[in-house]
């Protein structure tokens, strides 16, 4: 692949962060600092990396975007930031899978390492959100998940089963595009696993950390990507 297709896969790039810009779903920085990971993504991992980060990207925008008014009325100011359209959601979501993508870059041997690890954090991310967006909208009984007490809905660490099961889904849609591109294996499994780790990671800093001001919803997000691919890794280095 030489250095004009991956300047024209660059400006295409771009171009689509353009109009997520017009489409008002990101400001300008986080727009250009999608395109940047996408870019870097596609450098490292190709086309199965970009396939799961538009696939994150498509389910993260519609879960947000869905019935936004009726959840911000339960949603804590800390969790209301979770919908604001900055550079830093995009990094703290993408950053840890930006950093896989460099790996593989570096280190071609490394590539299939990359790979997962992108997946992986793409997967923890895209289950975060939906377990947070769909949970807050459809649960029906809602809990702190370091006492397992009745909780206030959209609450820092608050959990439902229905959150639960969406979160699954959605580390399953991200895995399915490994799945489908190279393999149902171990793999696909470890993805699944990896990101639903990192949803409940995201849960539990949440509560612990969040809940009390330590941690902004950033840093809860970079700890539950940070989960997710040191779960992959471990799972690499065990099945290899």
């Amino acid at each position: 692949m030489d250095w004009i297709t991956n300047l024209l896969v660059f400006l295409l790039f771009l171009l689509l962060s353009g109009l997520t810009v017009k489409a008002r779903l990101l400001n300008k920085p986080a727009a250009a600092s999608g395109a940047l990971l996408a870019w870097l993504i596609w450098l490292g991992t190709g086309v199965t990396g970009v396939l799961s980060l538009a696939l994150f990207f498509i389910c993260g925008a519609g879960a947000t975007r869905w019935k936004k008014k009726v959840k911000r009325q339960w949603v804590s100011e800390n969790q209301k930031n979770k919908t604001d359209r900055k550079a830093s959601q995009v990094w703290a979501n993408g950053g840890m899978a930006g950093l896989g993508a460099v790996l593989a870059i570096l280190f071609p041997e490394w590539k299939e390492e990359g790979l997962l690890i992108v997946v992986a954090v793409l997967a923890a991310a895209c289950s975060d959100t939906l377990s947070s967006e769909l949970g807050t909208l459809y649960g029906s009984r809602f809990f702190n998940c370091l006492t397992g007490k009745p909780d206030q809905r959209g609450a820092d660490g608050v959990v439902s089963l229905e959150g639960f099961v969406f979160g699954i889904i959605g580390s399953v849609l991200i895995a399915l595009v490994y799945g489908f591109m190279y393999s149902f294996g171990w793999q696909f499994a470890g993805i699944v696993l990896a990101g639903l780790l990192g949803n409940l990671s995201d849960s539990f800093f949440g509560a612990a950390l969040q809940r009390k001001g330590v941690l902004n919803n950033d840093w809860v997000n970079v700890l539950n990507t940070i989960i997710a691919a040191i779960s992959m890794i471990l799972l690499s280095i065990a099945f290899s």
